[in-house]
């Protein structure tokens, strides 16, 4: 039944961070490569698994995080067509909009 709960949380997880990649590339100016829905939870997906890849392999929380951190820009900068300051933007945005996000769903689920 724990890897039953472990999925769940990992799909709403997952849900609720394409919605806040969504939002993002929406509100954030310019014309992003994947702005779509379907572009989003390919974003929010390659964001989960970076930082997961980098908390299991550098397991130092600190060390971990900095080196998943520039990764995903890395990725953002990709997966959307922005620079580095378009991919530090949307990376503040997103993380702006999943804590609003933080504030709601626990009291939701």
């Amino acid at each position: 039944m724990a890897l039953a709960g472990e999925v769940t949380g990992l799909v709403i997880g997952w849900i609720v961070s394409t919605i806040a990649v969504w939002l993002a590339l929406k509100i954030f100016p310019g014309k992003q490569k994947r702005e779509s829905l379907l572009g989003a939870a390919v974003t929010a997906l390659v964001g989960a698994l970076i930082y997961w890849f980098f908390h299991a392999v550098f397991r130092i929380p600190f060390i971990s995080g900095v080196l998943a951190f520039f990764v995903w820009l890395y990725a953002l900068r990709k997966l959307q067509g922005v620079g580095w300051l378009g991919a530090f933007g949307l990376a503040i945005l997103i993380w702006i909009i999943n804590g609003v996000f933080s504030l709601f769903l626990p009291t939701l689920l």
